[in-house]
């Protein structure tokens, strides 16, 4: 209900904000991740060469200390043996270095080999007499050499494994940017769709208001739901509707009056001309003969004009009824049966001329293309606030490249119809013409089968006036 409190203005921005804000989180995750991931590159940048570097220093320490030994063990020289020691802890600590880097622990079992056989020879050095030094060398187990020597590599394949796990992470991330896009892309252009839903609903219904007002359709409230400057100008148009409902019936009360009013002196009129006509007061020269043909002529044709008044809701079931009439001699002739289903309660506003005009040009279509021995349908029905009308006969179907132009003026199809007289092609666009005046549409229904003309006009209200035609 909250949404309905506000108002377009509002409502776009929130929908705006709603739409904004799964990218806005989307980029802020994205610039999180390429940061984490940027830290994580250099991290392991720095470790990739402080790993090579911290595996050079390990081999050349160990190496320059196993020189260190063996000219102790020729030379016998204190001095060597107090370097050999200083050069103990920088060697342990490296070693250190390098298995803190080494996070796979591939090198743990060749440092631990070598920082034991260091010490093993540390261990040996200190406990030689003086009458063995100068007599002895290294064996193999003893040197360091043979363990450093791969180390430097192994540091070379450190910083390989980093640069593949760093491959791994950028990989990772992509998908992971892949899947948010995937997700939060549909979600905005949901969020967007659902509100512009919410946004373009009521206009739709604020427009079909409009419409039916402008074509005096006043017998359907105006009932907008949506934002409150909407639903507000719904109210507007709805109390607009009645002031016109209300003129509409202020002004057929007031066209009855005037309708049963002149009545009566017309017909007072009429009989008086017919009595003088008859020459029932007394004879008449030719002269008072003609002024009473014109009294009589302008007094049916005033009669005819009050009588119109009110005929701008027809009832189309009693016009259909006497057009098929005028049409059943010449279906009969070819055996062609007309069947009619109207409903009696389905009126339009409209011009009975021309709405005659449009059911006598279908049904003599109809007639025309139904093969001997056919049938031709016409069904009237009210459908809530409108009328349809459909048209349908047992002939071929109109050919593709007739559909198109069918209602286009002096335009004959492919199919040729039956009759003496070769048609002018204006039946159909005259039916067009009137029934779009009548805010109406005509219609080819189901293009590959049968001919079937659907017309679509408003509904109205039908007449019933005291005192008029039928009185």
């Amino acid at each position: 209900m909250a949404l309905f409190t506000t108002t377009i203005r509002q409502l776009a921005l929130l929908g705006f904000t709603l739409v904004v804000l799964p990218l806005a989180l989307g980029l802020v995750f994205t610039v999180v991740q390429v940061d984490r991931l940027a830290q994580e590159t250099r991290r392991l940048l720095d470790d990739s060469t402080a790993a090579v570097e911290s595996a050079r220093l390990v081999a050349s320490r160990a190496l320059s200390m196993e020189r260190t030994a063996e000219q102790y063990l020729l030379l016998g020289d204190v001095a060597l043996l107090l370097r050999y020691e200083k050069r103990r802890q920088p060697l342990h600590q490296e070693i250190e270095r390098l298995e803190a880097l080494d996070r796979r622990r591939t090198l743990a079992p060749r440092l631990d080999e070598l920082r034991d056989r260091e010490e093993a020879l540390y261990a040996l050095l200190l406990d030689l007499e003086d009458d063995q030094v100068g007599h002895r060398t290294l064996t193999p187990e003893q040197r360091l050499s043979p363990l450093v020597r791969t180390i430097p590599q192994a540091g070379v394949r450190l910083a390989g494994d980093n640069a593949a796990t760093l491959g791994q992470q950028v990989a990772a991330l992509r998908q992971r940017l892949l899947w948010q896009a995937l997700a939060l892309i549909p979600l905005a252009l949901g969020i967007a769709v659902l509100f512009a839903t919410l946004v373009t609903r009521p206009l739709r219904q604020l427009s079909a208001a409009i419409r039916r007002l402008g074509e005096g359709r006043l017998d359907h409230p105006v009932a907008i739901r949506g934002p409150r400057d909407i639903r507000e100008l719904g109210r507007e148009l709805e109390w607009m509707r009645r002031q016109l409902a209300a003129l509409e019936e202020q002004k057929l009360e007031f066209l009855r009056h005037v309708s049963h009013e002149l009545k009566t002196p017309l017909a007072t009129l009429r009989e008086g001309t017919d009595l003088l006509r008859e020459e029932v007061p007394g004879r008449l020269n030719e002269d008072q003969h003609q002024v009473t043909r014109i009294l009589q002529a302008s007094a049916r044709q005033l009669q005819g004009q009050v009588e119109r008044l009110l005929d701008f809701n027809q009832a189309l079931a009693p016009l259909i009824e006497a057009v098929a009439e005028g049409h059943r001699l010449a279906a009969g002739a070819r055996g062609v049966e007309l069947a009619l289903d109207l409903e009696p309660g389905a009126c339009v506003p409209g011009v009975a001329d021309q709405l005659r005009q449009v059911v006598d040009n279908l049904l003599s279509n109809a007639v025309k293309f139904t093969p001997d021995g056919g049938h031709v349908r016409l069904s009237l029905t009210r459908r809530g606030d409108q009328v349809v009308l459909d048209v349908c006969n047992d002939g071929r179907p109109i050919p593709a490249a007739d559909r198109e132009r069918i209602f286009q003026p002096f335009y004959q199809g492919q199919n040729a119809g039956r009759g003496p007289l070769r048609g002018t092609g204006l039946g159909l666009s005259i039916v067009h013409h009137y029934v779009r005046l009548h805010g109406g549409e005509v219609t080819l229904v189901d293009p590959d089968g049968p001919p079937h003309f659907q017309v679509v006009l408003p509904a109205a209200p039908c007449p019933d006036i005291p005192g008029g035609q039928g009185s």
